[in-house]
């Protein structure tokens, strides 16, 4: 006969799967020293990319619900290979082929790995499987799509490198959304791989002589910087003012609990409007009208810009900014 089940025995094997779980996550979180730039993190903030060399022993830890999301990714790359590969036949080869990025003085400036590469024809296409949330996999659907987001970017510029490094014409995306899989072409494009690349000599040469670019600050990389305390020291350190007001403390924790549905608008207004791109005109049921038009601007494109040409028109300005983080 078995024994009788507690309320207090069932919440204390919650507590202890809680507990266990997160141990195993904290042990998994460490720093790792760095000689050269990664490919798979380029990050937009130069001073970003210093910090990732000279200090990466003062890096942030991230938590151990960023470490789940690793772990998902790693356990869906296995996933998505097992799918292709027993299913349909595909033999998978060289995963986690690494690779390195040489500057002209012929020092590595840069290394990455590719997931791995299917053999199809004879011949071996690079592939980089990528899983995400439903959100960011209905959005992303060319090449453009991936020039939207910072993290998007990032995946783009780890394999143009690769394929720059080992010249290669072009490889596959495989996102995944953890349920089935969309397919996306990559093709060499020489002059967003001649705009990184001379970025990196130029960071690499200031890495070689310890000076860290400016700081400007930018929220949408900065608020969640691991490298935040060290670049903005001047501004954490610097003693606070303590504000008695009610009304005030509960408006910011009614914005922090509004935060989450501002993101998940963002996400899916950007698939939304993605979905209705070079339609005119169009009815959804009988409760939406959406109406596009074609329009155009003339811009500067910075990147082609020399240096030095850049620099002449470069304009300093003083603002504000308040960053507002739940303690």
């Amino acid at each position: 006969m078995s024994r009788l089940v507690t309320i207090d025995d069932a919440l204390s094997l919650a507590d202890h799967i809680v507990a266990k779980r997160k141990d195993v996550l904290n042990a998994k979180i460490n720093r790792y020293p760095k000689s050269a730039f990664t490919c798979s993190d380029i990050n937009e903030c130069d001073r970003y990319m210093i910090h990732s060399l000279l200090d990466w022993d003062k890096r942030e830890l991230h938590d151990t619900g960023l470490q789940a999301i690793f772990d998902a990714g790693n356990k869906e790359e296995e996933s998505v290979k097992n799918r292709l590969g027993y299913e349909l036949g595909l033999e998978f080869v060289e995963a986690q082929t690494p690779f390195e990025i040489k500057n002209r003085s012929g020092e590595t400036i840069a290394r990455g790995k590719i997931d791995g590469k299917i053999l199809w024809n004879g011949k071996a296409i690079p592939i980089e499987i990528k899983s995400m949330n439903e959100n960011s996999f209905n959005m992303l659907n060319s090449l453009e799509d991936f020039n939207k987001k910072p993290l998007y970017r990032k995946y783009l510029r780890q394999m143009q490198l690769y394929l720059y490094g080992n010249n290669q014409e072009a490889g596959l995306f495989i996102l995944s959304n953890f349920r089935t899989e969309k397919l996306i072409l990559v093709t060499l494009d020489y002059g967003e791989c001649e705009y990184v690349l001379s970025r990196l000599e130029r960071l690499w040469e200031m890495k070689k002589k310890g000076i860290y670019p400016e700081a400007n600050y930018q929220p949408h990389l900065c608020d969640r910087c691991p490298f935040a305390s060290l670049c903005l020291g001047d501004v954490i350190n610097k003693p606070a003012d303590l504000i008695n007001n009610e009304l005030l403390e509960e408006k910011l924790q009614r914005r922090e609990e509004l935060k989450p549905l501002k993101d998940e608008y963002d996400e899916i207004d950007e698939e939304v409007k993605a979905t209705f791109k070079s339609i005119p005109h169009a009815f959804v049921g009988t409760s939406f009208e959406i109406i596009g038009t074609e329009r155009s601007r003339t811009s500067v494109d910075a990147k082609a810009m020399p240096d030095d040409l850049r620099k002449q028109y470069e304009k300093k300005s003083t603002f504000w900014v308040s960053k507002i983080k739940k303690l």
